[in-house]
């Protein structure tokens, strides 16, 4: 029987320590999510927040689990305050020349995510894109780009250990995160408010 995890053409798989299987891939997620967002730009991250503070309304939108990631930022600006819609749902009004768009794709390139940042621009809205790609379609469509490139542990672009995409997409949930309470603590936002517009049909 040939054994097909030293097969040449196999990625390789994560070296074991001591502490076993699990651990070992713990440290590498944790490590390269570390990495990356150490690269995020603390000016782009401010700018994003002033954006998302002069909007009248804010859209999300994103595909695959980018939209995931970018979805649930839009939860947290609702329990901020903020009126925020998720692009494409049934519910969502027309977006218009005060709104801001916040478009999440790391290749730059998702085919409904550009369309739908060009009717964006189309319609005058502001559009803002955090991607890992810089030289994208998405990212010459905005007014303001975050970019959050692919890491490895170990600081190498371009180099992540895991299935292409995952980094960024888990550096974009984290990196959200980090907006939700750097907003809340900016403007002095009671969690309790927060909490009182959480969903109650659940």
């Amino acid at each position: 029987m040939v054994d097909q995890s030293s097969h040449p053409d196999r990625p390789q798989k994560v070296p074991v320590g001591v502490d076993g299987v699990f651990a070992s891939a713990r440290r590498v997620v944790v490590r390269e999510v570390e990495a990356l967002l150490t690269q995020a730009d603390e000016e782009e991250a401010r700018a994003l927040t002033e954006a998302v503070r002069s909007a009248d309304r804010v859209f999300v939108l994103g595909m695959g689990r980018s939209k995931m990631a970018v979805d649930a930022f839009a939860m947290r600006l609702m329990h901020l305050g903020f009126t925020a819609h998720i692009a494409a749902d049934a519910t969502t009004p027309a977006i218009g020349p005060r709104d801001l768009l916040i478009a999440c794709s790391g290749s730059g390139e998702t085919p409904t995510v550009v369309r739908l940042a060009r009717a964006a621009v189309d319609a005058g809205a502001r559009v803002a894109t955090v991607t890992g790609t810089r030289d994208s379609t998405l990212a010459s469509l905005a007014d303001l780009v975050v970019g959050l490139p692919e890491y490895s542990q170990d600081h190498q672009p371009a180099s992540s250990a895991q299935f292409v995409g995952t980094l960024f997409e888990q550096g974009a949930f984290l990196f959200f995160d980090c907006l939700v309470l750097l907003m809340q603590e900016a403007g002095g936002t009671d969690p309790d408010a927060m909490f009182a517009r959480h969903a109650n049909l659940e």
